[in-house]
């Protein structure tokens, strides 16, 4: 695809940053109390425009970035204006988080209106999980530790590692968290509590939450139960449980996703570890297998291999749904491991570009932003993840120098002038205000 031939174009997506709405917000956080060079809208921008433009960006680079005639020109700031990687660090560490959380909840809300309601419909179901990202102690003060410490020569080679906890529903994170206390690397610890925030912000109950088998606590099933949300994960084929009764799987739906053929559905009791008493609460379990046999030797590094299986359960407590759907929803929960990807291979979160607790939630909310602008981009485009990063890299740099040539020529009207009102649907939805 030729870039004249995309319907969606940087210039759009240019226009999508509300300038009013990040003043409005730098205003009442007072992001800006004390702030000489790196305002919070300056920051905001610089941000973003680093994730783009830059793979494995770092401080020094985002450096590099401020003093870019690109950069400066994009978003109309004066040239030969500098600022050092020590104070994007410092700032980064004192900057107010609750200007780019807010920044964050509004896009994600104003974004969200360009999708069709048959559409925001399918994205009520909410993938959960967990990703981590490890550094060496004696850069990243707060996080935990996994496995044995090394000794000796190799003690500064320790790593400590951070969890980020999200919940996506195919367009963007609905919320992410940064976990770093040791309790949180347990999925049974760090999930819940990411999805009671989601609970407490869908007052309807309408999401239905999926995870896969790190979250196994019984006693997180009957919170969200209780709280009267529906889930749909994954337990142990060994699980102790108690039958309660069996549904009938109609002939038609045992052909499940994934070359599975379901065996079994049936509302059980489960029993908690370590407990010998069953809950009281009925929950339905799926039993499934594969239709070609899958290789099962027990790996030699049990601690680095999962094992296979060739049985598979997942448990809900909706009542309704078909068990097939059922698997088809679980099936769906891989999406957040392809957005993980994204992030990580695309948009530099495979390292830390702060190591203090206040940088890395800027980042976090900055690095979502950015990638919902990425999904606009890719959507409306049809490219995959790394094409759709790569081609507005390559019209970004366009559109800047286009604005340059325009300014050297002293007309500093709207470049791409041809694109103006080609692309109704995104000013149709007050994206643009």
């Amino acid at each position: 695809m030729h870039l004249d031939e995309l319907k969606c174009h940087a210039t759009d997506l240019v226009r999508l940053l509300p300038r009013q709405m990040l003043a409005r917000l730098a205003k009442s956080t007072e992001v800006d109390r004390y702030a000489k060079e790196l305002q919070g809208e300056r920051l905001f921008n610089l941000l973003l425009y680093g994730l783009i433009r830059c793979k494995r960006l770092s401080q020094r680079k985002l450096e590099k970035v401020f003093e870019s005639r690109a950069f400066c020109t994009l978003f109309d700031y004066s040239l030969g204006e500098r600022v050092s990687h020590s104070s994007i660090s410092e700032r980064l560490s004192k900057v107010n988080v609750e200007f780019f959380r807010k920044a964050y909840e509004v896009f994600y809300d104003k974004l969200h209106s360009l999708y069709t309601p048959r559409e925001i419909e399918r994205k009520l179901l909410v993938r959960v999980d967990s990703t981590l990202v490890a550094e060496t102690c004696n850069k990243l003060k707060k996080g935990f530790t996994v496995g044995k410490r090394p000794v000796g020569k190799d003690a500064c080679r320790q790593r400590r590692q951070v969890k980020y906890t999200m919940g996506y529903e195919g367009f963007a994170a609905k919320l992410a968290e940064v976990l770093d206390e040791p309790a949180y690397l347990s999925e049974d610890v760090a999930l819940p509590k990411a999805i009671d925030g989601m609970i407490k912000k869908d007052p309807e109950h309408s999401n239905l939450y999926v995870f896969d088998r790190g979250l196994s606590s019984l006693r997180a099933y009957d919170s969200m139960t209780g709280q009267h949300a529906r889930f749909v994960g994954r337990i142990k084929t060994n699980r102790s449980m108690e039958t309660v009764r069996v549904l009938e799987i109609p002939e038609a739906d045992k052909c499940a996703p994934e070359k599975l053929v379901l065996d079994e559905d049936k509302v059980v009791h489960l029993r908690e570890g370590g407990s010998r008493k069953f809950g009281t609460e009925e929950y339905r379990v799926i039993t499934a297998h594969f239709k070609e046999p899958r290789d099962t030797t027990r790996p030699q590094n049990k601690g680095k291999a999962k094992r296979v299986e060739n049985r598979i359960c997942f448990i809900t407590n909706d009542m309704e749904l078909p068990a097939k759907e059922i698997a088809e929803i679980y099936r769906r929960r891989w999406d957040i491991e392809v957005f993980f990807r994204f992030l990580k291979q695309e948009l530099s979160f495979s390292h830390f570009l702060s190591v203090n607790e206040n940088g890395l939630q800027v980042i976090l909310y900055m690095t979502l932003i950015t990638a919902m602008l990425v999904m606009i981009y890719k959507r409306e485009n049809k490219l995959g993840y790394s094409m759709a990063v790569f081609t507005l890299d390559l019209e970004m740099e366009d559109y800047a120098m286009g604005l340059a040539s325009e300014m050297a020529a002293g007309n500093r009207g709207t470049p791409h002038g041809s694109q103006k009102g080609k692309h109704k649907r995104l000013e149709a939805n007050g994206l643009t205000s």
